[in-house]
């Protein structure tokens, strides 16, 4: 089930992605406030390469994920298992004489985003992974502890669907507390 949510998260980002040109947003400029937490261009630009007419999107979706953590972390979930073992099966950075699509793609992104960041393409990796876990983690033990049914005999749609409702029914009950900025 793990999978499965991160997968749905992981499309639900991915599908904004897109190339970066030239910048308009600074990255210390704040997208949106969040029950307090606020999100930066920076912190958007570090999972994604999105252009600016895509920040909007991109916005919306790290609110959403932002409320869910949030709610995660006050209902006490601990995830470093989770974080600890993504980052065991994920955080290797593939060394140069690896010519597959997945190593390439991933050394593409660290080496780009890096120099974004005044990083090194492994220190970037790293960090990313890491952060990536985080995101991923809290949402995925939010939802299992939200499931009416078995989610492992849900269809991804079914479950993309009340995952999307548990979503909905947080931003209405914080509404007050969310500002989007960027939009």
């Amino acid at each position: 089930m793990n999978k499965l949510i991160s997968s749905i998260i992981l499309i639900s980002l991915s599908f904004i992605v897109g190339c970066s040109g030239s910048a308009t947003y600074d990255t210390d400029e704040v997208a949106a406030i969040v029950r307090g937490e606020e999100i930066t261009v920076g912190d958007i630009r570090f999972f994604v390469e999105a252009e600016d007419e895509d920040l909007p999107e991109v916005v919306e979706s790290m609110v959403r994920e932002t409320v869910v953590i949030q709610e995660a972390k006050e209902m006490g979930i601990d995830v470093s298992d989770e974080v600890e073992e993504s980052i065991k099966s994920f955080g290797q950075y593939p060394s140069e004489n690896v010519d597959t699509d997945k190593a390439n793609e991933i050394r593409e992104f660290a080496e780009a985003q890096a120099e974004r960041f005044d990083m090194k393409p492994k220190e970037f990796h790293k960090e990313f992974i890491e952060r990536s876990a985080k995101r991923s983690a809290y949402p995925n033990e939010f939802f299992k502890e939200h499931f009416d049914s078995n989610p492992e005999t849900e269809e991804a749609e079914e479950m993309n669907e009340e995952i999307q409702q548990i979503v909905d029914v947080l931003l209405k009950e914080h509404e007050d507390k969310i500002e989007i900025l960027i939009k």
